[in-house]
């Protein structure tokens, strides 16, 4: 071959290589950021530590935290290549219940269950919702209110920003529950009443004494007369036993309202493929409706196991009686707010926001379990 037809085959085997390396569509640029698809992902397993203050009998965990995990496994296992199993440390066996933010917060747990009350005043926007005041119609309507006011404000998103929220979900409005009867402001003054979060106030208004601990510790504290009782939804009478050592409720008016929310260390939601961290977004959304069906459910299972297995009274308050502590919400309300702009925060801002989505979810719900 001479000089001149090698350099011909040299220029057609250029030529093809270019055509070779030039045969995709010039309309179709690779996307280098694309996420890859779900076939895709590497598979991985992953076995998520999860911190709780309920016992494992309460329904909270046996119908409510089991039930959302189980649908995560069970999601994650069919529609992705991965695996999600979770490893539960129930009643604070991991973690106590001040400590459950902080410490899933730092990894000490991947996910948890707690109550924003635990660690007062770290969370000075979500207590607007648990003041005194609003229609608070039953659990489904305050889970849904909290849930979607998170959604909606940057300032709640900011007060959680240290963990990922999963979701948010409440008790609706609770009882006295106590060891004398209750048919009078006079009847309640001086006992010592536990509770938490903003009906610390309420009760003071009524001339209770407020002592704060976790529900964890009611059984112990009634039984050995620190406490004579306790306000919160009725449902604690059978999921913490506290019907053996109560014997009275007192419906009062909607007062009472207790913020929950699961949460998951950033650094463990950061590690979850994107096809499983879609699933938890899914699965989330539709358990804040689940909840709160679920405490609306057992308040009413609660109050029914503690009249027919251990005969307590249920006490409505005389309409003049029941309008003396309708009174005393307004200024509690009015403190909240001044409290609030004292610490720089907008107050009659964030009660007006909990005021509107209130109404709005207490019309579309306000009827469930009646």
């Amino acid at each position: 071959m001479n000089i001149k037809q090698l350099l011909t085959t040299i220029i057609c085997v250029l030529l093809l290589v270019t055509m070779i390396s030039g045969c995709g569509s010039p309309s179709e640029p690779v996307v280098e950021d694309e996420a890859a698809p779900v076939s895709e992902e590497t598979p991985q397993q992953f076995t998520l530590q999860f911190a709780t203050f309920w016992p494992a009998g309460d329904f909270q965990v046996a119908e409510g935290h089991q039930a959302w995990a189980d649908e995560i496994s069970r999601r994650v296992a069919e529609e992705t290549p991965h695996q999600v199993d979770f490893e539960w440390h129930y009643a604070q066996a991991l973690l106590s219940m001040p400590e459950l933010f902080e410490g899933t917060a730092q990894g000490v747990a991947d996910l948890a269950s707690t109550c924003p009350a635990y660690t007062p005043g770290l969370f000075p926007i979500t207590e607007a919702f648990e003041l005194p005041g609003y229609h608070n119609d039953n659990a489904l309507v305050s889970s849904v209110t909290m849930h979607e006011a998170w959604k909606q404000s940057a300032m709640l998103q900011e007060e959680y920003s240290a963990v990922k929220i999963m979701h948010f979900w409440a008790t609706g409005p609770g009882a006295f529950m106590t060891k004398t009867p209750v048919r009078s402001m006079e009847d309640l003054a001086g006992m010592n009443i536990r509770a938490v979060g903003g009906t610390i106030p309420w009760v003071a208004a009524l001339g209770a004494n407020p002592v704060s601990f976790g529900m964890g510790a009611s059984y112990e504290n009634l039984e050995t007369g620190v406490v004579n009782g306790l306000l919160a939804p009725t449902d604690v009478l059978k999921g913490f036993k506290l019907a053996e050592v109560t014997g009275y409720i007192t419906n009062c008016p909607p007062t009472y309202n207790i913020i929950f929310m699961k949460i998951m260390n950033l650094d463990t939601w950061n590690s979850l493929p994107p096809s499983v961290q879609q699933i938890f977004n899914e699965v989330n959304e539709k358990y804040v409706i689940e909840y709160g069906k679920l405490r609306t459910d057992h308040t009413i299972i609660g109050q029914e196991y503690a009249v027919s297995e251990f005969g307590h009274e249920v006490i409505d308050l005389d309409p003049a009686e029941y309008q003396r502590w309708v009174d005393l919400i307004d200024p509690i309300m009015e403190e909240w707010v001044t409290k609030a702009d004292s610490l720089g925060l907008p107050g009659q801002e964030i009660v007006e926001m909990v005021r509107e989505l209130d109404a709005r979810y207490s019309a579309e719900f306000g009827n469930y379990g009646k």
